[in-house]
């Protein structure tokens, strides 16, 4: 076997696991969804789900740098669900005379994000205030929506021992660190900084000596999903996919939003069962047998130029690729959750 021969299997075989992979991950963190909803009064429950829901996350964020020339994917996060994974992987480590409290507005609202991103920030963050305050003190990391209601403000507030005046200002420089040489250095302000930027935030510093330092971090606020189940009443959808595990829960969701929905599990079937009936809207795999995604969509624009068409699909490579000779309507990368579906859903149909 060659290696030019073994690279190309290799990046084959790459590219399948990656599509298996975020085809797990789909199904995983939208059961988790309506798990959370369907025992949110058991609070330890609830832990136990909001911890399988981040890892989830965070594995898919792994999973998608393995993709070259990946774009990082940003999804619907709720911050508390940040916190919640910060509380256990910290608390456990904390010194007994250390306090960490997290505290929440009322409803506060999801931001656009990439999980994994702001679960580095944050955790370096607290990290920094924790070497600040040595023995003793206390860390709170609070969220609240700002008063416009479109912004997100974030606090990491600690009791250590500040940062001299004559510093703030370069903080957040490259290579600038206000830390002892055998400190943990963590990913550095600059990075820090360059995060929340890179998810249109800001972030400022305030810092008393020997009374402590506050991070404020602003986000802006992702759009609340207007969910109208009685507009959806007429529209039948067709779904394929050639996971069965999607294809049966994403079937069940959309039915219990008044869709019609008649399924396929490959690019074939789907194109007969499109041939034969009506529909209001078509939702497609990429990678399925018999009949690949984008040639069954292909097929489809032959018979009907305007029925609304979104593909789904594990890779960035795809999402990235310009589809406009078949006229797809939208293109999301899985794993998706229902609600970010749903809204494209909705908008198409409007």
């Amino acid at each position: 076997m060659s290696k030019k021969f073994n690279k190309s299997y290799l990046s084959s075989h790459l590219k399948q696991s990656i599509h298996d992979l975020n085809n797990i991950y789909t199904t995983s963190i939208n059961t988790t969804n309506i798990l959370e909803k369907l025992i949110s009064e058991n609070i330890e429950a609830a832990k136990l789900v909001a911890t399988i829901k981040s890892n989830s996350l965070r594995a898919v964020d792994i999973i998608n740098t393995l993709e070259v020339n990946s774009i990082k994917q940003k999804r619907n996060i709720e911050l508390v669900d940040i916190a919640k994974d910060l509380e256990s992987t910290i608390k456990t480590t904390l010194a007994k005379n250390i306090k960490l409290k997290f505290k929440f507005g009322k409803e506060p609202n999801k931001v656009l994000a990439n999980y994994t991103d702001l679960y580095r920030v944050f955790l370096n963050l607290i990290v920094n205030a924790i070497e600040s305050i040595g023995n003793s003190g206390s860390i709170m990391f609070s969220v609240k929506n700002s008063r416009k209601k479109d912004e997100l403000l974030i606090s990491i507030k600690d009791t250590g021992v500040g940062i001299p005046s004559r510093k703030l200002k370069n903080i957040f420089e490259e290579g600038y660190s206000t830390k002892k040489s055998n400190s943990n250095s963590g990913l550095g302000l600059s990075i820090v900084k360059k995060i929340i930027n890179e998810h249109n935030g800001s972030i400022e510093v305030l810092s008393e000596l020997k009374r402590g330092t506050e991070f404020i971090i602003t986000l802006p606020a992702s759009e609340k999903t207007v969910i109208d189940k009685d507009s959806t009443v007429s529209s039948k959808i067709l779904l394929a996919d050639d996971d069965q595990v999607i294809l049966e829960l994403f079937s069940d969701l959309l039915i219990s939003y008044n869709y019609k929905v008649v399924t396929a599990s490959d690019g074939k079937s789907a194109l007969n069962k499109f041939k034969k009936g009506r529909f209001d809207l078509v939702i497609v795999d990429k990678t399925m047998p018999e009949l690949d995604g984008v040639e069954c969509i292909s097929q489809i624009r032959k018979k009907d130029l305007l029925v609304p068409i979104i593909l789904t699909t594990g890779s960035q490579e795809a999402i990235e690729k310009d589809y406009s000779k078949v006229n797809i309507n939208y293109k999301i990368k899985k794993p998706w959750s229902f609600e970010s579906m749903l809204k494209v859903i909705q908008t198409l149909l409007n």
